[in-house]
């Protein structure tokens, strides 16, 4: 099992498949999940160096003792990247995937070759960082599944639910085998999501994608960040909630593509 330990010696899960003679393009996946969340999707980086990994606390990485920050999680990547000999990523997170990502673009700029963000919000409100922490809260005392049914309800539509749709049912076990310690360390590192006012220093060509009707990135965050992002496009993912591309997965994958090849280094 290939593990990268990172500078606080931290296991980190990851699989690295693809020439190596082609771009790398990392994917980061949502709270919650794993590296698995990315099945879906490995047609839209078909021919690429494609690095995805367990976030810290998830999937097959270590369960290190929270809380957890942003920062902490994006020297995680740079860890990797280094430990493999990586020098420039194109990066794509979705949600917290897209967290990491951002704060890859302000604080490690020179590390990515373009930067994909997948209904990950530049910043949240009072109200929603409290209804995290209390998330939080209840989870540490009773466990993940005192949440799950609304997380699935804020993250998935009814006819993907009605449907138990391929993307529902991998969320639906993944979620189930999220520990609470892990829980409540990850919830400490989205709360600190706050990169409103920084957008504009994002150097790279970034990819937004979003959903009209998500509850947790509302429509005017989504077009407020495509505003902001110098060279920056976005595209909705209709009909579905937050975990959009799992409901739409042809179209993201094809816009996916066009993205990357547009933005292909090597000139693939």
């Amino acid at each position: 099992m290939p593990i990268c330990h990172t500078s606080d010696q931290t296991g980190i899960f990851y699989q690295l498949d693809g020439p190596a003679s082609a771009d790398v393009v990392c994917l980061s996946h949502c709270f919650g999940s794993d590296h698995h969340y990315w099945d879906c999707h490995l047609a839209a980086v078909e021919g690429y160096r494609v690095l995805r990994y367990d976030t810290r606390g998830h999937g097959q990485s270590d369960s290190a003792p929270g809380p957890y920050s942003l920062p902490q999680l994006a020297t995680d990547v740079i860890d990797l990247i280094d430990a493999l000999s990586i020098d420039r990523m194109h990066f794509v997170g979705v949600s917290m995937g897209g967290m990491i990502g951002q704060t890859l673009a302000l604080h490690h700029p020179d590390r990515l070759l373009t930067l994909t963000l997948a209904n990950s919000p530049s910043h949240y409100s009072q109200a929603q960082v409290a209804l995290w922490q209390e998330r939080a809260q209840r989870v540490s005392e009773l466990g993940v599944s005192v949440v799950k049914p609304a997380l699935m309800q804020r993250w998935f539509t009814d006819r993907a639910a009605e449907e138990y749709s391929p993307g529902y049912a991998y969320i639906d076990a993944a979620f189930s085998d999220f520990s609470a310690q892990s829980f409540v360390a990850a919830t400490a590192a989205v709360c600190q999501i706050n990169t409103k006012d920084e957008l504009p220093r994002v150097n790279v060509p970034t990819l937004l994608f979003g959903s009209p009707d998500d509850p947790g990135v509302p429509v005017e965050v989504s077009e407020m960040m495509a505003e902001r992002i110098p060279d920056s496009q976005l595209h909705w993912l209709a009909p579905s909630r937050h975990l959009a591309t799992l409901e739409q997965v042809d179209p993201f994958n094809n816009t996916l593509k066009r993205f990357l090849a547009d933005h292909d280094s090597k000139g693939g």
